[in-house]
């Protein structure tokens, strides 16, 4: 559930209701700091659009005696509801994240990395794989403030990767087999002679078409693998040029691999599924490159577009040299 909050007269958001706790946790926000959601009619104090809230007051706050400090979220619970850990504080709702981080890591996580669980790809050993791929998926494309306000900011390279190989894999198969069919249904509008010159692979014959998909299959994954690290290399560059690098390369690694991953599922669509999901995935990429860098999105775009700049300016510069040089060379002969 995304909410909005009023602040300086400004209305912000939308942010995910972990986002309220840690802003709520920081004293950015306040019990009294109106708040509004879908299904809301009208803007109402947040300790009455969410009445447990009032339960847990934040650092600065009126705090009853006895109450204990969550060291994830920064709120007071009393001392029923908390569980004490390697000398830390942790209230129940940061269960989950706890947990998580101890199985997968090995360590307690810290800060608000408590709450970030997500997204469901990092729980499909309990999720099953299907599922876990549908709900990232959904998760992404739907809503990515909120999918990457959640994502690990850590944990490896091996799920994301994992993630975007399967998802992106499936779509180059799906893409191909859509081309493939629709080659197929013109070459009846054309003459014996012509199929041979226009489609030489589905002329030959149904085994050909099956051979020609794994042959571009194969190059297709390798050139993905490959280009996964070098891609998401130029962009964690490209955000330490913008001074948007918050957090580590890995970070910037699993954000892309989720969001670019995501945007290959839409390779369902026949014909222009892959385009509209390869754009609607670097939307994805600079949303959740301000959440899991904690940067403004218009950075974050800065970040995506600027190798994309520098490959056009770099052009336009060779092509005007060579012209250059060609015009005086052209008229040396003169």
């Amino acid at each position: 559930m995304n909410w909005y909050y009023a602040l300086g007269g400004q209305r912000q958001g939308p942010v995910p209701e972990a986002e309220i706790d840690r802003l709520l946790a920081a004293g950015t926000i306040t019990t009294n700091t109106l708040v509004w959601c879908e299904g809301m009619e009208n803007w109402t104090p947040l300790k009455d659009a969410r009445p447990g809230v009032g339960a847990a007051p934040v650092a600065g706050a009126d705090v009853p005696d006895g109450w204990i400090r969550c060291a994830a979220t920064g709120r007071y619970f009393p001392p029923s509801q908390i569980v004490w850990l390697d000398g830390k504080a942790y209230s129940a709702e940061a269960k989950a994240g706890i947990v998580q981080g101890v199985m997968q890591g090995g360590e307690l996580p810290s800060g608000d990395e408590a709450l970030r669980t997500g997204p469901a790809w990092e729980q499909r050993a309990q999720l099953g794989l299907f599922k876990a791929i549908w709900e990232t998926v959904k998760a992404v494309l739907l809503d990515p403030n909120q999918a990457f306000a959640t994502m690990k900011r850590d944990g490896g390279f091996g799920a994301p990767l994992g993630f975007y190989m399967l998802v992106a894999t499936a779509g180059v198969i799906i893409s191909l087999v859509f081309n493939l069919a629709f080659q197929e249904s013109m070459l009846a509008f054309l003459p014996k002679e012509a199929q041979q010159q226009a489609f030489p692979s589905l002329a030959a014959g149904a085994g050909s078409g099956a051979l020609f998909i794994v042959g571009i299959t194969v190059v297709a994954v390798l050139a993905m693998l490959v280009g996964t690290f070098v891609s998401a290399g130029i962009l964690h560059l490209s955000l330490m040029i913008c001074s948007g690098a918050k957090q580590p390369f890995e970070t910037t690694f699993r954000t892309g691999c989720y969001a670019i991953g995501a945007g290959s599922a839409l390779a369902l669509i026949p014909l222009c599924g892959s385009s509209i999901g390869f754009l609607w995935g670097v939307v994805c990429l600079c949303m959740g490159l301000a959440k899991t860098h904690e940067i403004n999105t218009g950075r974050a775009v800065c970040a995506v577009l600027l190798p994309l700049v520098s490959c056009c300016v770099l052009y336009i510069v060779v092509l005007v040299a060579t012209l250059t040089m060609a015009a005086a060379a052209g008229g040396m002969k003169h």
